[in-house]
């Protein structure tokens, strides 16, 4: 017999309207029904959240989440300098799949506290991450990432190629992890390798990640190298379309901002990596007023340096207002709207990203009760600019209830916790010998 659970919220945004008042009906993975009111049916389990704002649970399109063992390895730098001489050359030495059993798990359970339900990820052993994506109960896209020099994982190319379709195979009809391939960027990889990778996603029918125009720099090596502009380079080599989820988009001109809304490029917008990193602002709005697919991601705990998805929400909308000179641009609730229903849809998810019968039950339920989060006069305006991670006490994926009231049920918090730490003097250790 199904789980069934009553949830009822003292506000509730459905992923198009805000309510007051509203019951959510969930029999096993799905919602139901939403009603207007306080409903107690019998047979269901009922959850109590009166002095709450209930919402879709949030979909980060972009991250390395076992990079949480690399956070504040190396701050202030550029990327090129932070990627050749720090991250790239420690995961060559180090990422084996004891670091990502180490430091996958402390990712989840910091997404699980931001309200994470689904999210997008772009890393190395996937395999093994996959496993922990099933224990905690979230969902995920699971790319393994290819690139050129080698990875941790595999170093010829065609040794990375045959580990994700295997892994693609092994995880192809899984209920919580969606298998992908993430070539990891132009510069990094050659046309030979971004077709393979293509026509494995499209055997597969999988997602495509992939970084594109983080930098101006990265612009000129892709000019310099083949004689055009990132996105033209990969127009004109076949692997664009609807599957490809594209991280950062910063520097586009517009000829490129014109083919990803003709081939439906779904955009990641990573906006406090690329303010660490000074890599520029992505004309967010602009995307959205030309009709291209927009979402919001984390990037990695090295570049970020935290998964806390309301704090990335809120520099989102505060940065396109700054860089439009218009305090109007991005407001509360589009940056909700593209936070929750935006990821679902560059990530090709159909029945994720709001709370209406059919589709997942999938909730994030914040705590208005905080001093930072009181008097409330709008509980959207409240989410993405003043609240934090801190503040969200529940979440629900899939119709289980991962944490309640702060405590995560699915994880082990402690133990994870523990075993980053003692981890992490073996990072120190290679870190100083290098």
């Amino acid at each position: 017999m199904s789980r069934k659970i009553a949830l009822y919220a003292g506000y509730l945004f459905d992923g198009e309207k805000l309510s007051k008042d509203v019951t959510v009906l969930i029999e096993g993975e799905k919602v139901t029904k939403v009603e207007k009111g306080f409903i107690e049916p019998d047979g269901y389990e009922f959850i109590d959240k009166r002095e709450h704002f209930a919402f879709p649970a949030f979909v980060d399109t972009h991250t390395h989440s076992a990079m949480t063992g690399m956070r504040g390895l190396a701050d202030d730098l550029p990327l090129m300098e932070w990627l050749n001489k720090y991250i790239f050359p420690v995961e060559l030495k180090l990422v084996d799949r004891d670091f990502i059993n180490t430091f996958f798990p402390l990712a989840l359970v910091e997404m699980i506290h931001s309200g994470i339900g689904t999210f997008a990820d772009m890393y190395f052993f996937q395999d093994k991450a996959a496993l922990w994506v099933k224990k905690a109960g979230l969902r995920a896209v699971l790319a393994e990432g290819v690139i050129d020099f080698g990875t941790p994982n595999k170093k010829g190319v065609e040794e990375q190629l045959s580990f994700v379709k295997e892994f693609i195979e092994n995880f192809k009809k899984d209920d919580n992890v969606i298998p992908a391939i993430g070539p990891h960027a132009p510069y990094t990889c050659s046309p030979d390798l971004l077709k393979k990778s293509w026509e494995i996603a499209e055997k597969y029918d999988v997602p495509y990640l992939i970084h594109v125009s983080e930098t101006e720099d990265e612009v000129e090596i892709i000019l310099k190298k083949y004689g055009k502009r990132p996105v033209i380079h990969l127009k004109d080599i076949g692997v664009l379309g609807p599957r490809v989820v594209s991280a950062h988009s910063v520097h586009l001109s517009d000829e490129e901002m014109e083919i990803f809304k003709e081939k439906e490029v779904g955009v990641s917008h990573n906006p406090q990596s690329n303010m660490k990193l000074a890599s520029g602002i992505a004309p967010l709005k602009k995307y959205i007023d030309m009709g291209i697919k927009v979402s919001v991601g984390t990037d990695g705990t090295a570049s970020n340096n935290n998964l806390d998805f309301i704090d990335e929400l809120r520099s989102a909308s505060l940065l396109q207002k700054v860089f439009t000179k218009d305090p109007t641009a991005l407001p509360a609730e589009l940056t909700l709207k593209i936070g929750t229903k935006g990821g679902a849809e560059v990530l090709g998810l159909r029945d994720v990203g709001e709370i209406k019968a059919g589709f997942s039950a999938d909730i994030a339920v914040l705590n208005l009760s905080s001093s930072n989060l009181v008097p409330v006069y709008n509980p959207v305006s409240h989410l993405i600019y003043a609240a934090s991670a801190q503040n969200i006490d529940t979440l629900i994926v899939k119709g289980k209830v991962i944490m309640e009231d702060f405590e995560i049920k699915t994880l082990d918090e402690y133990a994870i916790k523990e075993k980053a730490k003692r981890y992490s003097q073996k990072i120190k250790e290679v870190v100083n010998e290098g």
